[in-house]
């Protein structure tokens, strides 16, 4: 929590209000921020980010947007502690409660890595509360080759487990970190060390559950992601949903982009807002 405070600082966002939401899965903190009279933009973090993690990429849209980002149950946030099914559509009904819970009706929602699995439960629950669907290197789509996963994350991932080494920690987060700082290595060695981690991936997409969803949709990957392969997601996404409408690669990056890439980041975002 230390840590998730000095991430929310950092972001220096003006403005900022906590929103504790009660939910049948326990209660739920969203930090709000922006223009109140703007259209409202949700924001779903990867795991374990937490909400001002997702806030400090796309904080230089706090002028345009109403932005709520939502604290995900079960993960190292401020909400409840309650790990729900990944095989059913729980985590859409649980994000269907928040919305109605911050009086939104419907908001484009940007799903970010394991926020993307949500966005795609979400969809699933309750479509009508989407009115855009932004995927961000998102979850639940597809995965990498297993092979890749072993080399490159299991077994350096062991070897920090077994060794409590930063070496070995910075080579297991630097599969997926386009640039390490004191935050990451902070995070991710207290994520580990000091969490029920589970590390179950989810369920891939199904096409057929999504079928009847024709709102737009939109996807940025970045070209090295040795979780979700980039093209191979952009393929079963555009396949996926009628609405697909563009895409956006970010190069020279890997699963988690380096701070000089938020503002390419968030113009790409605006852009599709405002469409």
């Amino acid at each position: 929590m230390k840590l998730y405070e000095q991430k929310l600082q950092a972001c220096a966002l003006p403005n900022c209000q906590s929103h504790y939401i009660a939910t049948k899965a326990g209660q739920t903190h969203v930090i709000e921020t922006g223009d109140a009279s703007k259209t409202v933009m949700i924001l779903l973090h990867g795991i374990n980010a937490g909400a001002p993690v997702a806030l400090e990429a796309v904080k230089a849209l706090y002028t345009k947007y109403r932005i709520f980002a939502v604290d995900s149950i079960g993960q190292a946030t401020k909400s409840a502690e309650t790990r729900l099914s990944v095989k059913d559509n729980s985590y859409g009904i649980w994000l269907g409660e928040v919305m109605s819970g911050l009086n939104v009706d419907k908001a484009a929602v940007v799903g970010i890595s394991y926020g993307g699995f949500l966005l795609q439960k979400l969809i699933m629950a309750h479509p009508e509360k989407v009115s855009k669907a932004i995927f961000i290197v998102p979850g639940g789509v597809v995965n990498s080759d297993f092979a890749q996963s072993i080399r490159h994350l299991f077994f350096p991932l062991m070897r920090y487990m077994l060794t409590k080494s930063e070496s070995h920690l910075k080579k297991f987060i630097g599969a997926f970190y386009t640039q390490i700082d004191g935050y990451a290595i902070a995070f991710q060695r207290e994520t580990l060390l000091g969490l029920k981690m589970d590390y179950t991936r989810p369920p891939l997409l199904d096409p057929k559950l999504v079928e009847s969803f024709k709102k737009p949709v939109y996807a940025m990957v970045v070209d090295n992601d040795i979780f979700f392969p980039g093209e191979a997601c952009l393929k079963k996404l555009r396949a996926a949903f009628a609405g697909f409408k563009a895409h956006y690669i970010l190069e020279n990056s890997k699963h988690i982009p380096a701070p000089y890439q938020y503002e390419e980041i968030s113009n790409c975002l605006d852009k599709w807002m405002q469409e």
